[in-house]
């Protein structure tokens, strides 16, 4: 049909019309659909829908779940892909281009933990590997010293990975069989924890954990 409406039909190709109530439409290339389950569009507006598989150009008030190349989703539950547009109001989206215009909260951020135990100290401050913190937005070290000695423990920091300044300093001497936090305050891309025996030649051990949260 060329050009006219048809009121109540299961599955219809249509060029030009209205369509006012369906159960499936396979392709409508221009004209408007204000009831159906589940439609692919090339032109036109869609009002409600329970599903919609592919939408090139219009506008969806009301769906459960879409893939949209361009137009507008007034309300959605779920997103899949919306390639270019605009979304109100959706749960969740993965959008590779447009505009997001309210986002109430995020659940969760990502969560990083380190553990190294059974460190064993020495008279010179001996350094762990350093923690990438380029893309964290707060991380801090959990120290138990598990021996028997006191021990001195420091945060250091570097931009290139080979230079390291002294941060912060932990509570020291840390006495045996005490616990200890630090939180770097200055940020660079690499941050490291070293140790040392706070009583030469008296050697103690610890447990260390980095824990972290991305921004």
């Amino acid at each position: 049909m060329l050009d006219g409406t048809i009121t109540s039909v299961l599955g219809a190709t249509i060029t030009a019309g209205t369509l006012s109530s369906a159960g499936t439409v396979t392709n409508l290339l221009d004209g408007t659909i204000t009831s159906v389950l589940g439609a692919t569009i090339t032109a036109g507006t869609l009002s409600s829908a329970g599903t919609v598989t592919n939408l090139l150009n219009g506008t969806i008030t009301s769906v459960l779940g879409a893939t949209i190349t361009a137009g507008t989703l007034s309300s959605a539950g779920t997103v899949t892909n919306l390639l270019d547009g605009t979304i109100t109001s959706v749960l969740g989206a993965t959008i590779t281009a447009g505009t997001l215009s309210s986002v109430t909260s995020i659940s969760q951020r990502s969560f990083i933990e380190l553990a190294t135990t059974g460190i064993t100290t020495a008279d010179a401050f001996t350094p762990l590997p350093a923690n990438t913190t380029s893309v964290l937005g707060t991380y801090s070290y959990f120290i138990v010293n598990t021996g028997a000695n006191p021990v001195n423990t420091r945060v250091e920091i570097s931009a290139d990975g080979t230079n390291y300044f002294v941060d912060t300093t932990g509570d020291n001497p840390l006495p045996a069989g005490s616990v200890d936090v630090i939180v770097p305050s200055r940020f660079l891309k690499y941050t490291r924890l070293a140790y040392q025996s706070a009583t030469p030649g008296a050697a103690s051990t610890l447990n260390v954990i980095f824990d972290a949260q991305g921004t």
